[in-house]
This record gives C-alpha cells, structure tokens and sequence, in this order.
C-alpha cells in the first residue's frame, strides 16, 4: 500500500469513528442525530413566468399576468430524522381585466424524528392547494382562483409512543392533531375545522414472526364551526404470513359514533378480512372487506412496474368528508417503486398527481366510492402518463349525489439538441344533484429548450372548454413564455 493510500484510509477511519461516536452521544440522551449530508438533499427552482389570458363567457377577463415562483425542495433519511418537503410560492400580478391569486402557496410536507431512542416518535404533515369552490369548478390554478376556487391548508402532529413490556408484546399509542383551514373566495364554507384523536392499544412483540395480533382502542373529535363529530372503536386484530408472497389478516370491533347523518343508527359491531401478495420486488397487491354501520366496505392497492412501465391503482367504499381530502394522506401520486417517492413531471418539476374532481364545499360526511389509477410508460425519449378517477359521492345528510370521471394524458419527448416538447390534456365531468352537470377539458402544448445545466425556458399554450347546464360556460386561452433556474 503506498503512503498516499495509507494516509487516506487513516483519515476516513478517524472521521468515521467520530461520527460514530457523536450519534452514540446523541442517542444516549435522546436527541435526533444529525444525517451524513449525502443522505440529504436540498433543491430549488426559480421561475419567471409572462402569460396572456383571453377568457370568454363566465368571468370574462383578458391581459397579460406575470408570476414568479420559488420553489424548495428537501427530502432525505439519515441518523432518527427523516423528511421530504416541497413548498412553492407563486406570486402574481395581472394586468387588464384579470384578477389572479397574488400569492398562492402549493406544499406537500411530510417528516418524522425519533424523540426517544425506540420509545417517542414524533411525525408531521402539511399540505397547500388551490381547489376549486363547487364540485363543477373545473380545474383551478393561481390565475383563475378568483373566479373559481380558494386556497386551502392542513396540518397535522401525529405523537406516536411505544414501550416494550417483554418480548411478547408492545404498548404502542399512535395519536394525531390536525387543522383544516380555508381561505379566500369560498363561497360554501368558510369555517375551520380540527381534529384530535387518540389511541392506545397492545400489538404483538418481537416473539411472533409470522403471527401477529392487536388490539386497540381510538376516540377521535372533529370540531367544525357549528357542530362537534365523535367517533370511538375498539377494535382486535390477527395476521399470519403464510410465506414470503401471501399475508392474510382481519379485525372484529365495536363503533359508536356521533355524526351529523340522516341514518337511524351510526353504531354496531365491524369486521375486516384481507389479504396481500407480493409476488416479486416489483408487484403488489392489497385487498380488504368488511362491514360498517353503513353497510359492506372495502379498499384496495396494487402496484407493478418493469423495466419500462409503472402501475398504480386504489380503490375504496367508505364515509369519508371534504376535510379529510384535503390532509395529506389523500393526494394520490404516481409512484416510483424504487425509491418511494412521486415521479416527477421534467417539464414543470412538479409531482405527476392523478386526476381528482373537485367536491361540494360543504362539511357534510358522504360515502365515497371511488377508484383512481395511473400509468406510465418510458421510453429512450418518450414518456406517457395516463391517469384515471371514478367516483361516486352520496351525501348524509342532504341526499346529494356526485358521480364524476376524471381523465388526463401527458406526452413528452426528448427532441435532441437541449429541446423537450410535450402534450397534456384532461377531461372531466360531474353530474352533480345540486350544482347540475359539468365537462371540463383542456389541453396544453410546451416547447421548452435547456439554455445551461441550470437553466431552461419554454413556450407554452393552452386551450381550455368549461360546460355547464346551469349555463355558466367559459373558454380560455393562454399562451406564455417561461424562465426557469436553480442556484443551489
């Protein structure tokens, strides 16, 4: 070994050793340690952006709208901390008769640190849209906010505590606070909403390997501005692997719930059986039914990629309520198999997110039937996203119905010379009991070319057809040109 060799090996195993041993302190007293910087990962775009509007029938509006958008993006595991947080802020100022959003806040948080070694897990989650004010809004951006649609938010703080009695079984209590707000031109509801539920239940220890077992008891109150929600269950829980491809598992339990509904009754016992299989590294599926006091309910996930495509899918029938489509856990992403996170869309940086009509803005539970999916095929150049919702929206209280479709396609191509061009379009309509029918369609085209690593600019059109039959119709279209670039 030469001197330079031996030199270098001595450094590494010194610096080594001193990391290792500051995480060794910082457990010692329970603190969060502090991740190698290679396991995180900070990024950030800028983008100018200079876009003519002519709009023609509900809200008519044209002129040029300027906008400018920083965007940050932190994402990484390491040590007892692990996190992925994409925020951006679009500021805008639009001239002749335009009316844009002049500040609009787009965020998909997620994070999680381990408190106490292996007893006290705190996590978090936040989410910034813009949704539309009707279930017929069509799709709402930061341009057409104003006329159709407001800005909402979530947060939540899930505390998880655990403690070991023996090898044969855990005490784990897994509880949350969240808070739902809305602001701006919501012309439904305008009240906030919050959540606090609580958990303790005993679940198998690190005895059972193929067997596992629980049982649990959770109490949740949602407060709205004129009513309060509660809901209990007591649940247990069995699961057996049968091999490394097949898992069977089911729950009995009791619930006794006190809910705004037009039902006799809210309570009675549950049940669930389900089963998952993983064939492969690259196959899932997950499969549950059971009974509620609202009748049979089921859920289901599956997801398959190759070498070239990726598949997502999810279904579910239960009652569920406009706040809770606006927590986190209801975004619905095309998936990278691989590294877990959301595929991510080359031409606008953003997460590839499938097609959701909008709902009612009114805080009223509804059973939710629903099915989503999405699929994407790669190419050496080429790459297409199709995405999918169906649903079926029956209200508690007011007996509305929502039955909606949601479709979009996106094409993009590696032209050569620096250049992408791509192709998007989406279709949806909603038969709504009170807001009537609705279609909506777009389509947009980009031409976008790299002017250094950093920095890119593009050309983009649109063409956008709103119907209704209450008569609200609109067309819209756009065209713009963008600058977009990094410093970090």
């Amino acid at each position: 070994m030469s001197v330079d060799c031996r030199v270098y090996t001595a450094v590494r195993q010194a610096l080594t050793g001193r990391c290792l041993a500051a995480a060794c302190a910082a457990a010692a007293f329970g603190l969060p340690t502090i991740a190698p910087a290679g396991e995180w990962r900070l990024s950030d775009t800028v983008s100018a952006d200079l876009t003519y509007v002519d709009r023609d029938g509900r809200n008519e509006s044209s002129g040029a709208v300027l906008q400018l958008t920083p965007r940050l993006r932190l994402n990484g595991r390491g040590g007892r901390s692990q996190a992925d947080i994409d925020y951006s802020l679009t500021a805008s100022i639009g001239g002749g008769s335009t009316d844009p959003e002049s500040l609009s806040h787009n965020l998909r948080g997620t994070g999680r640190v381990e408190v106490i070694d292996n007893m006290f897990f705190l996590g978090a989650n936040a989410s910034a849209r813009l949704v539309g004010t009707s279930a017929t809004s069509g799709t709402v951006d930061s341009i057409n906010a104003r006329s159709d649609g407001t800005q909402s938010y979530s947060f939540e703080i899930t505390p998880e505590f655990r403690h070991h009695l023996n090898r044969y079984a855990d005490i784990v209590s897994r509880n949350s606070v969240n808070y739902v707000t809305y602001g701006g031109n919501n012309r439904r509801s305008d009240d906030d909403s919050r959540e606090v539920r609580t958990n303790i239940g005993v679940r198998s220890g690190r005895y059972f390997s193929r067997f596992n077992w629980n049982v649990d008891a959770t109490r949740s109150e949602t407060s709205f501005e004129d009513r309060d929600d509660e809901r209990s269950n007591l649940s247990a829980g069995v699961g057996y692997r049968v091999d490394s491809h097949w898992r069977v598992r089911g729950t009995v339990g009791y619930e006794d719930n006190d809910v705004q509904t037009a039902r006799d009754d809210t309570d009675g016992a549950t049940w669930d059986a389900g089963v998952d299989w993983t064939p492969n590294p690259r196959t899932s599926v997950a499969v549950t039914y059971g009974e509620r006091y609202l009748g049979n309910v089921f859920s289901g996930t599956a997801s398959h990629r190759t070498r070239r495509t990726r598949l997502s899918l999810d279904f579910t029938r239960d009652v569920t309520n406009r706040r809770s489509s606006q927590l986190l856990d209801s975004f619905f992403f095309l998936v990278d198999a691989n590294t877990g996170n959301p595929i991510i869309d080359p031409n606008t940086g953003d997460p590839i997110l499938v097609n959701i009509p909008e709902l009612e803005q009114i805080d009223e539970d509804f059973l939710n039937t629903q099915v989503r999916g999405a699929v994407t095929v790669t190419g050496r150049r080429t790459t297409a996203t199709l995405t999918a919702t169906v649903s079926q929206r029956d209200y508690e209280v007011t007996d509305q119905d929502e039955d909606s479709l949601g479709l979009s396609l996106r094409l993009s191509r590696q032209l050569g010379g620096g250049y992408r061009a791509s192709v998007n379009s989406r279709y949806t309509t909603t038969d709504g009991a009170r807001d009537g029918d609705s279609d909506s369609y777009d389509v947009s085209m980009s031409l976008s070319k790299q002017l250094s690593p950093r920095t890119r600019a593009s050309v983009n059109v649109l063409h956008r057809e709103q119907d209704e039959s209450a008569g609200d119709d609109y067309t819209e279209n756009r065209i713009g040109v963008s600058l977009i670039s990094s410093f970090l």
